[in-house]
């Protein structure tokens, strides 16, 4: 059985992610590579990092079995429907 922490870097060298030190960086690099838009890794980390972890799984499969041409852009729409919605629910307590 191997540690988080040798499981970590055994992932980061799958990934070729040489500078990515935090789980967040991680995990938005691979958003980002899931999404096909290796163009924007550093918008994709900061999401990772700012935004709720449920919030971008629930925006995650709401995409992955979509067949959109851009599910970069639906990804983004989807977050910002679930940040509205829960607005919406917390002016409403």
């Amino acid at each position: 059985m191997k540690s988080i922490g040798e499981a970590l870097i055994n992932l980061k060298e799958k990934d070729g992610g040489k500078y990515l030190k935090h789980e967040w960086q991680l995990y938005g690099y691979r958003l980002a590579l899931w999404l096909g838009d290796e163009e924007r890794v550093s918008l994709y980390m900061r999401l990772a990092k700012k935004e709720k972890r449920e919030t971008l799984q629930a925006a995650w499969d709401f995409v992955k079995d979509s067949k959109a041409r851009s599910k970069a852009g639906l990804f983004l729409w989807k977050i910002g429907q679930i940040k509205g919605e829960e607005k919406s629910r917390s002016t409403k307590d």
